[in-house]
């Protein structure tokens, strides 16, 4: 049975950069057996409501409102070996693309409109010592000073 750590453990996991560093490093040593995945989950839509919609044209120059798009992903970053850990997480990225009333799956190549946004980040390991383990890794990696 594992352990897992959260912020509140460790305040660091909720630092985008410091996410997208580790997952640099991880995703460039796969062939030293790091793992490195980000699954597709789906897709989350924000629909305006027509009343709003049809304010914001009476009170802008804005003809419309376009639908709010994001993909959302399930990811992880896994350290092998007895020292070994595993962080994973869930990432948003906001799309341009309409989805398709059909399949509720974007329309054409994904045009992506921003960064991944970070979520729920959590680092499990096989024991205790997981989060030390995991913070000399950093140390080492030139993460941590």
């Amino acid at each position: 049975m594992g352990i897992s750590w959260t912020s509140a453990d460790y305040p660091r996991l909720t630092d985008p950069n410091f996410i997208d560093a580790i997952g640099q490093i991880v995703h460039a040593r796969q062939a030293d057996g790091y793992g490195f995945s980000i699954a597709l989950m789906g897709y989350q839509a924000l629909f305006f409501d027509p009343a709003f919609e049809e304010l914001v044209k009476q009170e802008t120059s804005i003809d419309g409102l376009q639908t709010v798009i994001h993909e959302i992903r399930r990811g992880s970053f896994i350290k092998p070996g007895a020292d070994g850990w595993e962080i994973s997480f869930r990432a948003d990225i906001l799309i341009r693309n309409e989805l398709d009333p059909a399949t509720n799956k974007p329309l054409g190549e994904i045009d992506y409109a921003s960064d991944l946004e970070y979520r729920d980040q959590v680092l499990y390991a096989e024991d205790e010592k997981g989060i030390e383990n995991f913070k000399a890794w950093c140390r080492e990696s030139g993460l941590e000073t």
